[in-house]
């Protein structure tokens, strides 16, 4: 069971505790914008968009079958371009606090929602049925990766936040960029790496790149370009 209460700390927890957090500073409309970018981009828009795309284009499911580099490009540099997009409208035009903390609350919030919705609540309806928890070591590895991609998330969140900031849109293009390499090597770590050791690598190599990307968002509180 101590992979599936880990999941279901950092997959619901967590984010109960920065929500918490977000009141206690009045700044809940931070954490509730990120929400919304990421309901609004993946729920309402992107996942529909490909689900309707797989369904009607043959093109579309001959590229997977035929070309699956070009197709992890492909959907990954999608999340990046809905995600990002939808932070940086969120943040133009509907965010008046645009400090560090604001950023880090964004994040946090579009990071969390997307952990309660892919790991909480199918870990919480496990839970309700004791006899499929086979696999303890999934639902470990599942909150280990939902921790990294809420770091990801806020370092994102406060790059596309300095852009809004500076005026200068090439910060959402290096976001986009950012998230669309990290989301592409889901399928393309599995094409060159042996099966034993696609999840380490994956979940290693996502892990640094979601270190670095929050490292640097620290770095910009420091030099006092986000207070």
């Amino acid at each position: 069971m101590a992979g599936v209460s880990f999941a279901t700390f950092i997959s619901i927890g967590l984010p109960l505790i920065v929500l918490v957090y977000a009141l206690s500073r009045r700044r809940l409309s931070a954490f509730l914008f990120g929400i919304l970018a990421f309901v609004g981009s993946q729920v309402l828009l992107r996942i529909p968009l490909l689900e309707y795309v797989s369904t009607h284009s043959t093109g579309f499911v001959m590229l997977s079958a035929t070309q699956p580099f070009l197709f992890a490009i492909v959907l990954g540099l999608s999340a990046g371009i809905f995600e990002e997009l939808a932070r940086y409208l969120v943040m133009r035009f509907l965010m008046k606090r645009r400090d560090w903390q604001a950023g880090f609350l964004f994040g946090a919030g579009h990071g969390g929602i997307e952990a309660v919705l892919f790991v909480g609540i199918p870990v919480i309806t496990l839970l309700l049925t004791p006899s499929s928890l086979t696999d303890n070591a999934t639902y470990l590895v599942g909150g280990v990766e939902r921790f990294f991609a809420m770091m990801l998330h806020i370092g994102l969140s406060i790059i596309v936040l300095q852009g809004v900031v500076r005026k200068k849109f090439s910060y959402v293009l290096v976001a986009i960029a950012i998230h669309g390499f990290v989301d592409s090597l889901v399928g393309i770590i599995p094409l060159y790496v042996p099966k034993a050791y696609i999840l380490p690598v994956l979940e290693v190599t996502v892990a640094v790149i979601a270190f670095a990307v929050f490292y640097y968002s620290l770095l910009l509180k420091r030099k006092g370009e986000l207070q």
